[in-house]
C-alpha cells in the first residue's frame, strides 16, 4: 500500500472544464470553446467535405442560386477552406417514404432566427366528423365516425407563395448546430409529415469542425464533456425565442439537460470581448487586464441593433449583470437592404405589397416602410413581396452589393436584365444612411436618458457587426460623444484569413498570428464564451424564474375564489419560489398581460400564413382576459374557462419539448469547478 506521502507525491492533472459559446445570428452561427481551467480560448471552424448528393446548386431553383453566389466563390476549389461562420442557408425536401426518392426541387429556407422568436411550435390534434361515405374501418380508438387529423402550428409564409411550418425553421437551427456534433458527417434532419411523405432538412454540403489549437481527439472529447452552452439573445426578445434555442441545442446533442444551456443578452455578450486583451499568443493573456470607465456597444446586426453601457469595475470578479445596461431596437442590415430597394431601385414605382393589396380602394396605406425605421408589420410584407420572384430578389442582391460599394464609390451604374440604374453616393446617404443615423440618434439619447448618463461621460465607444463597419457611423459617435475613443471593427475576410494561415508555417494555433481573435469568429462569440470566467455575470434568479414557468405555477396554485395580490406571493413561495426576485413578473401576468411570446405578437403574426393567424388556439385565448379584479381593487379573481383553454394550450407546447414548464429553467449555476 501506498503512504500518504508517496500518493502526495504522484502529479494530480487539473480536469478540464469545457464551455461552448454559440452566435446564433441571422446570417450564420460562429462558436468558440473555452477551457475555463486554462483560461484558452478555441475559435471553432467548418470545413466543407462534400456537396450533397444530388443537390448541385446549379440545377437547382434560382432563389438558391442567387443567395448562394458568394458560398459558391469561397467554396468552389477541392481544397479545404476553413470558414468560422457557418451558413444559415438549409434545403427544405419533399420525400416520398415509399419510393425513397426526392420528388420536388428543394425549397431554400434562410434567415432563421426572427421566426424563432414568433411563438413555440406544437402539433395540432383534431377530430372531424366525416361524411357516411368517408367512414373508414372501425377504430378501437375513436367513434367510427370521427377521425383524427394533426398539424404543425404555427406555419410561416416565407414568401406570396411558399409557407413552411415554423417547427421547420426550429429543426433548421438543430440541423446547424448539428455540425457541432462528434460525429464525421451532418445526418439530415427529417420530420415526418404524414404516411407518405417526408420533410428533410439539408445543408448544401456536408461539413467537418474543429477548434483552432486543438487536435481533432481533444477537440472531440471537449465536445462530448461539455458543462454548458450558452447562446445569445436581442435584448427583450420574448422567452418563446429562449425556449426554442435552448431546445434545440437539446435536440442537437450538445447537452442533455436544460439546466446546461444559458441564453443572455448578445449586447452583454458584445461587451464582454472588451474585457481581456488577446495578445499574439492567447496562452499568455491576462484575463484581468480591463478597460477602464464607461463603454458604450453599439452593435449592428442583421435583424436588430443592439446597444449596451457598461462601467466596468476595477477587479472583473466583482462585475455583476448590474452593471450592465441593455437596450434594442428592430432595425438592422436588413432593414437597410430594404430601404436601398425601396428608397433608390424603386423610389418611382407603386408596386408595393401594400398597393398592389388596394389598388381597388379609393385610399391606400402607407406602401413603403419608413428608411430608419422598424415598421416591423410592414417589412415583413415587404419581405415576402421581395422573395416571391427571381427579378426582386435580384433586387434584395444587389442592395447588399450597394451598401459595400456606394460608400466609397461617388456613383455606380447597376444593371438588372434589361433594367439600368445611375446610383448616386449622396442619394443613399440622404435617403437611407442619413434616416438610419437619425434613428440611431434618437435610441441612444432614450437609452442614455432611462440610464442617467451623458454622452460626454462616456469614454470609450465600440460600434462592431455586420452593418456597424460604415464611416458614417463613427463620424456621427465621434460627434456625439466628444470625450470617447471611438473603436469600429473593420470586417473580417475569410480569404485574408486562409492566407494569414498560410504563413503561420504550419502551426496550428494559426489564429494566434491574426491580430484579434474576436474579429474573426465575431464578438458576440468571443463574449458567450468567455462569460464562465465571469460567472457572477449570470443573473441566476433571472433565468431560473422565467415568465412561462411563474404562468405555469400561478395557474396550478390558484384556488377558486379571489386573492389578494400578498395571497398570490404566499402560495407560491410555499412552493419554493422566491417571489422577491420575481414580483414585477408576477404582478404583469395577473393583469392579464401573458407573457410575450406565448401567443404571436400583433407584428409578429404577419410572418404566419393568413390562416395560422386565424389559429383557433391562439383566438381562444385572446378571446376573454385569464384574470380580472375584484370591483374595490382589493384583489384577483381567474377566469375558469379561459385557464382551463390555457393549462390545454401549454401542455400541447411541451408534448413532445425535451423542457417542461413546471420545473425552474435553471436550478443551479452551471460553472462550479465540480
Amino acid at each position: 500500500m501506498n503512504s500518504l506521502k508517496e500518493t502526495d507525491a504522484i502529479p494530480k492533472k487539473t480536469p478540464s472544464l469545457w464551455y461552448l459559446g454559440i452566435d446564433f445570428g441571422t446570417t450564420g452561427i460562429s462558436a468558440a470553446l473555452l477551457n475555463r481551467s486554462s483560461s484558452e480560448i478555441y475559435p471553432i471552424y467548418w470545413e466543407r467535405v462534400a456537396t450533397k448528393p444530388g443537390l448541385d446548386i446549379t440545377e437547382t431553383n434560382q432563389e438558391f442560386a442567387l443567395s448562394t453566389k458568394i458560398v459558391q466563390t469561397t467554396l468552389s476549389s477541392n481544397t479545404k477552406t476553413k470558414i468560422y461562420k457557418l451558413p444559415s442557408t438549409l434545403y427544405v425536401h419533399q420525400k416520398s417514404s415509399k419510393q425513397k426518392t426526392i420528388e420536388e426541387k428543394p425549397l431554400l429556407v434562410q434567415n432563421l432566427k426572427p421566426a424563432l422568436k414568433v411563438t413555440i411550435p406544437y402539433i395540432s390534434i383534431k377530430f372531424e366528423k366525416q361524411k357516411f361515405q368517408e367512414k373508414p374501418d372501425k377504430s378501437f380508438l375513436l367513434d367510427s365516425n370521427f377521425v383524427t387529423t394533426t398539424a404543425h402550428e404555427p406555419v410561416l409564409q416565407l414568401s406570396e407563395h411558399q409557407q413552411i411550418p415554423l417547427k421547420l425553421a426550429h429543426q433548421g437551427l438543430v440541423t446547424l448546430l448539428t455540425t457541432l456534433q462528434t460525429q464525421a458527417f451532418v445526418q439530415d434532419s427529417i420530420s415526418l409529415t404524414d404516411e407518405e411523405t417526408q420533410t428533410i432538412i439539408t445543408l448544401p454540403h456536408d461539413y467537418t469542425c474543429g477548434a483552432v489549437g486543438l487536435d481533432q481527439e481533444t477537440f472531440v472529447s471537449a465536445l462530448a464533456q461539455l458543462k454548458c452552452v450558452l447562446m445569445g439573445s436581442p435584448t427583450n426578445w420574448p422567452e418563446a425565442y429562449h425556449f426554442n434555442l435552448r431546445e434545440a441545442v437539446l435536440e442537437a446533442g450538445l447537452v442533455q439537460n436544460v439546466n446546461q444551456v444559458i441564453v443572455v443578452e448578445e449586447a452583454i455578450a458584445t461587451a464582454l470581448s472588451e474585457l481581456t486583451s488577446v495578445t499574439a499568443d492567447p496562452k499568455t493573456s491576462n484575463t484581468s487586464e480591463f478597460r477602464k470607465g464607461k463603454i458604450l456597444i453599439v452593435n449592428v446586426g442583421a435583424t436588430t441593433t443592439e446597444m449596451a453601457l457598461v462601467n466596468f469595475p476595477d477587479d472583473g470578479q466583482n462585475l455583476t449583470y448590474s452593471h450592465f445596461h441593455c437596450h434594442s431596437f428592430a432595425y438592422g442590415g436588413q432593414a437597410l437592404d430594404q430601404d436601398i430597394v425601396c428608397q433608390l431601385l424603386l423610389k418611382n414605382e407603386n408596386i408595393s405589397p401594400q398597393a398592389q393589396k388596394e389598388k381597388n380602394q379609393e385610399q391606400s396605406t402607407q406602401s413603403w416602410p419608413r428608411p430608419g425605421y422598424p415598421d416591423l408589420s410592414i417589412r415583413y410584407q415587404l419581405q415576402q413581396w421581395l422573395q416571391s420572384s427571381s427579378y426582386k430578389q435580384e433586387l434584395l442582391a444587389a442592395a447588399r452589393n450597394l451598401k459595400v460599394i456606394l460608400p466609397s464609390e461617388k456613383e455606380f451604374i447597376l444593371n438588372i436584365g434589361d433594367r439600368q440604374w445611375h446610383l448616386q453616393q449622396q442619394d443613399l446617404e440622404k435617403k437611407v444612411l442619413g434616416p438610419f443615423i437619425q434613428k440611431l440618434n434618437q435610441e441612444l439619447n432614450n437609452f442614455l436618458s432611462r440610464v442617467g448618463i451623458s454622452p460626454v461621460g462616456i469614454n470609450r465607444a465600440l460600434c462592431t457587426g455586420g452593418s456597424g463597419s460604415w464611416n458614417g457611423i463613427s463620424r456621427w459617435l465621434r460627434q456625439k460623444l466628444s470625450n470617447a475613443i471611438i473603436v469600429q471593427d473593420a470586417k473580417v475576410n475569410s480569404q485574408n484569413i486562409e492566407l494569414e494561415q498560410e504563413k503561420s508555417q504550419g502551426s496550428d494555433n494559426c489564429l494566434s498570428e491574426i491580430e484579434d481573435i474576436k474579429l474573426t469568429i465575431g464578438r458576440v462569440a468571443y463574449g458567450l464564451a468567455i462569460l464562465p470566467l465571469y460567472s457572477q455575470i449570470i443573473d441566476i434568479r433571472q433565468q431560473q424564474y422565467n415568465d412561462y414557468f411563474l404562468l405555469w405555477e400561478i395557474l396550478r396554485v390558484f384556488p377558486d375564489r379571489p386573492l389578494s395580490l400578498k395571497e398570490v406571493y404566499q402560495l407560491l413561495e410555499k412552493q419554493g419560489i422566491n417571489t422577491r426576485v420575481c414580483q414585477e413578473n408576477i404582478k404583469t401576468i395577473l393583469d392579464s398581460k401573458l407573457p410575450p411570446g406565448l401567443l404571436p405578437s400583433e407584428e409578429d403574426v404577419m410572418l404566419l400564413s393568413e390562416v395560422s393567424r386565424q389559429n383557433s388556439d391562439y383566438q381562444s385565448l385572446r378571446a376573454k382576459p385569464l384574470f380580472s379584479q375584484e370591483t374595490d381593487g382589493s384583489g384577483y379573481c381567474l377566469s375558469g374557462e379561459q385557464a382551463e383553454y390555457l393549462r390545454e394550450y401549454l401542455n400541447k407546447l411541451v408534448a413532445n419539448t425535451r423542457q417542461k414548464f413546471e420545473e425552474p429553467t435553471l436550478s443551479s449555476p452551471r460553472f462550479s469547478d465540480g
